[in-house]
């Protein structure tokens, strides 16, 4: 193969995509090769541009059109991701909704339940210590005619006097 004596020039240098523990990057540059048109070039290049390693040099037309690949995947993915998480976060509603809707309808049957066992126990039966209390207070209340009869001051009313 011959030797070819290649000449470049950077004519615009647009960043360095990675850097290799090497210290050499690759690099997204405009480059012009043997004084054609300038072109979009991605390689590797040693830390002085002195050296390169093999590359991919695209057109103007080819660059927006890998431009366009990449921001068509990556919004594909992106909607994707967005649906998906719209999706969790409606089965998560629709868990919550559920679960709210079980532990009102519990409540409600404990107190249907509630209702139903309250209207169908006896009475209470009254405690010794209610009926001693209502004996007490019977004691401590007594009525008028037993007042005077324990006291001799009985009065006699006549018959005309009660009408």
């Amino acid at each position: 193969m011959p030797d070819k004596n290649i000449t470049f020039e950077i004519r615009e240098y647009l960043g360095v995509i990675s850097q290799h523990d090497s210290g050499w990057n690759k690099e997204l540059n405009i480059i012009s090769w043997n004084g054609q048109s300038p072109k979009y070039d991605l390689r590797d290049w040693d830390p002085h541009h002195e050296r390169m390693s093999r590359g991919i040099t695209l057109h103007p037309g080819e660059m927006r059109k890998l431009v366009d690949l990449y921001f068509a995947s990556n919004n594909r993915k992106t909607v994707e991701e967005g649906q998906n998480q719209e999706l969790k976060k409606r089965e998560r509603q629709a868990e919550f909704r559920k679960a709210y809707v079980e532990k009102k309808q519990e409540t409600t049957i404990e107190a249907v339940e509630k209702d139903a066992l309250e209207g169908a126990l006896p009475p209470e039966e009254e405690s010794a210590e209610d009926s001693l209390d209502a004996a007490s207070r019977i004691e401590s209340e007594p009525s008028a005619p037993l007042t005077e009869y324990q006291t001799g001051k009985r009065q006699e009313t006549s018959l005309a006097e009660s009408f």
